[in-house]
């Protein structure tokens, strides 16, 4: 994956500073997934990109609300679902941030509940469970 077919499919991130953060994440993606079908190592990548982007403008000191990585950070940041389990008569409600991996790829995976795009790639792993790839 390039840089120009990344933001081809994430405009929002095209105008990413610094640069080198965005070509290290890139360069961290296409490095990864090879287990996948090309079409779903495709979408891994970009998800994985995205989903480490967002991370960092999380991290980054914001001088004001309006700056490309507030807005970033608050565009890909998770919904927290909170409730593990609850049951009323017969209705259940099972919300759970928390992957259902086990030991250590459950710990390595922890940080894809973070972001929007941590939970999609999350989804796109279970997937490939039986073969697990732990980023």
């Amino acid at each position: 994956m390039t840089q120009a077919d990344f933001t081809a499919f994430f405009p929002q991130f095209s105008a990413f500073t610094p640069a080198v953060v965005l070509q290290t994440f890139i360069a961290q993606a296409n490095g990864r997934f090879s287990d996948f079908v090309e079409s779903d190592a495709e979408e891994a990548r970009r998800l994985y990109t995205a989903h480490k982007l967002t991370l960092y403008a999380m991290t980054v000191p914001v001088q004001n609300e309006g700056t490309g990585s507030a807005i970033l950070a608050s565009a890909g940041r998770a919904v927290s679902r909170g409730i593990s389990s609850k049951k009323v008569g017969d209705v259940s409600v099972s919300y759970s941030n928390e992957s259902n991996l086990s030991g250590s790829v459950s710990t390595s995976l922890s940080d894809l509940t973070q972001t929007a795009y941590g939970l999609q790639l999350l989804t796109l792993l279970r997937m490939y469970s039986r073969s697990m790839y732990v980023p």
